[in-house]
């Protein structure tokens, strides 16, 4: 779990998780201790100061893997969530979903280099890292800054990939631990980080990148590389109810439409907004 606000919120989703373990990742910027103490649960040693957008965000990922695996068998998967996503049906449902799927791997994704608008992502020169968003009296400057490197710099070259098919999905993936194993052991070559450290939310292309190149591709879903077809992230939910443009946070009036969904989480949730949403949810869990 990826966690960096609400404490009192984290503890309630451990708490929902129960019986199964949780490995959590507190962003270095927030304070470790109001996190700490939360039972089954096993805190991340080498924090990240996680920006959104930047790569910050997966070498944190890469932080949260390498601690689970030190608990994982490798048939486990290993299910990313952040600490604003909540279970919208009975978490042993999730599990058995996990272990019966035809499927091991729960990562679905879409190309990036088929001449949509998603090929920004990765052609342009994004630095959230060095030059984040969030309040500040340099937030315009930051933001206008960005944009002109972004708009104004040489594009890079489709051909910086080489062989390797880059791809695009849910940051929010089931992953079986001998998968993350092998994975992890291939991003250790400083080229993948040249790849997507510029990139726009690479949390959303490293791993699955990685993926669909090895041969774990043959336990997805679908491994055949369908075209983007106007689907954007939202569209390529594992598991997750979401807004499809990613706004806001989940209130009591999206129930309806969650339950319809038969998704297994929720996101984006928060304090105090989605109070009545979550006593909702833990009524029908």
């Amino acid at each position: 779990m990826l966690a960096h606000t609400e404490p009192g919120l984290f503890a309630r989703l451990v708490e929902r998780l129960a019986p199964h373990p949780v490995v959590v990742h507190v962003d270095a910027r927030s304070r470790g201790d109001d996190f700490a103490g939360a039972p089954r649960t096993t805190c991340v040693h080498e924090r990240v100061a996680v920006r959104w957008g930047g790569f910050s965000v997966v070498r944190a990922m890469l932080a949260l893997y390498r601690t689970a695996l030190e608990f994982a068998q490798p048939s486990d998967h290993i299910v990313l969530l952040s600490g604003q996503c909540y279970p919208a049906r009975p978490v042993a449902e999730f599990a058995d979903y996990l272990a019966t799927a035809p499927f091991r791997q729960h990562c679905r994704t879409a190309p990036l280099l088929d001449g949509a608008a998603a090929e920004g992502r990765v052609l342009k020169r994004w630095y959230f890292d060095a030059l984040p968003i969030g309040p500040g009296p340099a937030y315009l400057a930051r933001a206008m800054l960005r944009r002109g490197i972004s708009e104004l710099t040489p594009r890079r070259s489709p051909s910086v990939f080489g062989d390797i098919e880059p791809v695009s999905g849910s940051q929010w993936t089931a992953l079986t631990a001998d998968c993350v194993a092998d994975l992890l052991g291939k991003a250790e070559d400083p080229r993948w980080e040249g790849l997507f450290r510029t990139t726009l939310a690479p949390d959303e292309m490293f791993f699955h990148t990685l993926l669909w190149n090895s041969g774990w591709r043959a336990e997805v879903e679908d491994p055949v590389l369908r075209p983007r077809a106007g689907r954007i992230t939202s569209d390529l939910t594992n598991f997750h109810y979401v807004d499809r443009m990613l706004r806001g946070t989940r209130t009591l009036a999206d129930l309806p439409a969650i339950e319809a969904s038969r998704m297994y989480f929720v996101r984006k949730v928060a304090s105090p907004r989605s109070a009545e949403l979550l006593d909702a949810l833990d009524g029908r869990t």
